[in-house]
């Protein structure tokens, strides 16, 4: 059949039945009050192997100090959205920081070497146990891949139900409500079963994630 039929044939196709416009919908059969959502995402996100903390607002900068002596963090890298927090919590970080606030060619042999990172998650998704980032040059992609700890405060009134809410929420992160570029989300440390289904943790990311969150 040559190409001009084919196409032929794909016309008379869409004039009999004409392609409809669908929006999206989505149905969850879970209805979530906020205790129980704050519930179901911390028993998921625990049994995605990450390390989660509470704490409140205040005692944020305690609350990763503790980590960063838990796990004897000599230097931490920091999106700029953690240097762009309302009350910014870096001067009271008891280790060394390096703002990642420039190009990844500039600071290569410094991003492939540091340990450990910090960064704020824009959204949780409870019934998955996961945090959403969208990535952008206030939360660089590589800020939570090359590093063997990661730290990401999350707050509670930043999680959803559901991966379809979630990605709503990253829309606004995005240039003129799109989706951004690069999204990561993340459960836990990284893992992989490719080797006789053994599975390895820390191959080709966080060795350690741990979620802070906050109210």
């Amino acid at each position: 059949m040559s190409r001009d039929s084919i196409l032929q044939a794909v016309r008379e196709a869409t004039r009999t039945n004409p392609i409809q416009s669908v929006k999206p919908t989505h149905f969850d059969t879970m209805i979530y009050d906020r205790e129980n959502l704050l519930s179901v995402y911390t028993q998921y996100q625990k049994a995605n192997m990450a390390h989660l903390i509470t704490t409140t607002k205040d005692s944020l900068a305690n609350s990763i100090n503790e980590i960063i002596k838990e796990c004897d963090i000599k230097e931490l890298l920091c999106a700029k959205n953690i240097a762009n927090m309302k009350d910014s919590i870096m001067q009271s970080l008891e280790t060394q920081t390096l703002l990642y606030d420039t190009s990844i060619d500039s600071m290569r042999d410094k991003l492939f070497s540091i340990e450990a990172s910090i960064l704020h998650a824009q959204v949780g998704v409870a019934n998955l146990g996961i945090v959403g980032l969208g990535t952008n040059e206030c939360n660089p992609r590589l800020a939570s891949l090359v590093v063997k700890t990661c730290i990401i405060l999350l707050h509670k009134d930043s999680i959803v139900p559901n991966l379809f809410s979630a990605f709503k929420i990253l829309k606004t992160s995005g240039q003129d409500s799109n989706l951004p570029t690069n999204i990561v989300f993340l459960a836990g440390p990284s893992r992989t079963a490719d080797i006789e289904l053994q599975t390895v943790f820390g191959v080709h990311g966080p060795q350690n994630v741990y979620v802070v969150l906050y109210e």
